[in-house]
């Protein structure tokens, strides 16, 4: 009768490789799931990583081969590799800004918290500590305070100067070696960036001479920010607001609208024969351009000065009368204003030159565009 059963030890084997078997295909199944979620990712780097990747890792190792020829250690450290493209994506939200001393106008400083505006005003020695201060300037057109953040980047010498029909390309062994002679540098600012207002502000850098400084670059990290509870309660920058513009001020105004919030700068004025053109620059931190604009407000001569009244009361009658004395007015920027920089437009206002030295207007956006998307872009 024995002879009609299988041996025990083969019964056991049988068993044994159906078990394992079994665990290959579930791993197998796991290592698919994880590389469905990974795509599902990608799509949004919003999503955190850290519970992906810690399942990843957890996973038993040298289990077999998967169906393409890869080993479940290959398939691993390929998504290991996919998980740090996914990361870098995200950092990619604090942008470098290059700076220059000799550099006019500002540059658009990419960071987590929005787009800022930052110009460097110049650079002096500090002879009790041998280190050099650098003096910046930081606009803020977002409706939030940022208390603390932190410059990281490098300064060197200007980038070497190619000769025609080499390109200037990460390969190149020329940028390789000046990209090796950066110095690397990280300041921790606690002054605020106040909502709708340029910051000045300094940073210390050790460097060996005044050459070193030749280019700045850094990336802004915003460690502590709080939104303006008042702007909050009045809606923020989201609404069209009157500013108020002083056109013999060398400053720039903001002008909050519901596309945000906007600088808008005087040049110039000259005198027509059909009225007052002002000649602005108007800055647009933001990623799209503004086809059609407007500017819409009152206009008139100075504001009175709070110093050259005698009382209270007398200086209440001043600006009771001159704010009666303001006329109305409403003009066309047929320019574009592009994004990300500065650009000039022109507006023709009514009155004569003298008797145009106060705005109080809105900025009233008609008509924007976004940039096409890139080739190649995911």
């Amino acid at each position: 009768m024995r002879g009609h059963y299988p041996n025990l030890r083969t019964v056991a084997a049988i068993f044994l490789a159906m078990g394992l078997s079994s665990c290959n295909k579930d791993l197998e199944e796991r290592i698919d799931r994880l590389e469905a979620e990974l795509r599902g990712v990608r799509s949004d780097t919003r999503d955190t990583v850290e519970e992906l990747k810690t399942r990843v890792i957890s996973a038993e190792t040298k289990v077999g081969v998967s169906s393409d020829g890869k080993t479940l250690d290959q398939r691993i450290a390929s998504l290991e590799a996919s998980f740090g493209e996914v990361l870098s994506m995200k950092s990619r939200d604090n942008e470098m800004v290059y700076l220059r001393a000799n550099l006019q106008g500002h540059a658009p400083l990419l960071t987590d918290h929005g787009t800022f505006l930052v110009r460097m005003e110049g650079i002096d020695l500090n002879v009790t500590n041998g280190t050099y201060a650098v003096h910046l300037n930081i606009g803020n057109p977002q409706a939030i305070a940022v208390q603390q953040f932190t410059l990281r980047g490098h300064h060197g010498g200007g980038t070497p100067e190619l000769p025609e029909g080499e390109a200037y390309d990460v390969r190149n062994e020329k940028l390789k070696v000046w990209q090796e002679s950066l110095k690397p540098f990280e300041y921790r600012v606690t002054k605020t960036l106040e909502p709708f207002s340029w910051t000045p502000f300094d940073i210390e850098i050790a460097a060996d001479s005044r050459e070193e400084l030749e280019m700045v670059r850094f990336a802004m990290v915003v460690e502590n920010a709080q939104l303006n509870r008042q702007m909050a309660e009045s809606g923020g920058s989201g609404a069209n607001q009157y500013g108020h513009i002083d056109v013999d001020s060398k400053s720039a105004t903001v002008l909050k609208t519901d596309y945000g919030a906007f600088l808008v700068a005087v040049k110039s004025a000259e005198q027509t024969d059909i009225g007052t053109k002002l000649h602005l620059e108007i800055g647009n931190p933001y990623g799209f351009t503004l086809n059609q604009c407007r500017l819409v407000g009152d206009y008139g001569s100075a504001r009175p000065k709070r110093d050259q009244s005698a009382s209270e009361e007398e200086y209440g009658e001043k600006m009771a009368t001159w704010s009666g004395s303001l006329q109305p007015f409403e003009a066309m920027i047929s320019a574009k204003i592009s994004n990300f920089r500065w650009s000039k437009a022109t507006v023709l206002m009514p009155g004569k030159v003298e008797d145009v030295k106060f705005l109080r207007c809105q900025l009233r956006i008609e008509d924007v565009t976004l940039p096409a998307a890139m080739a190649g872009a995911e």
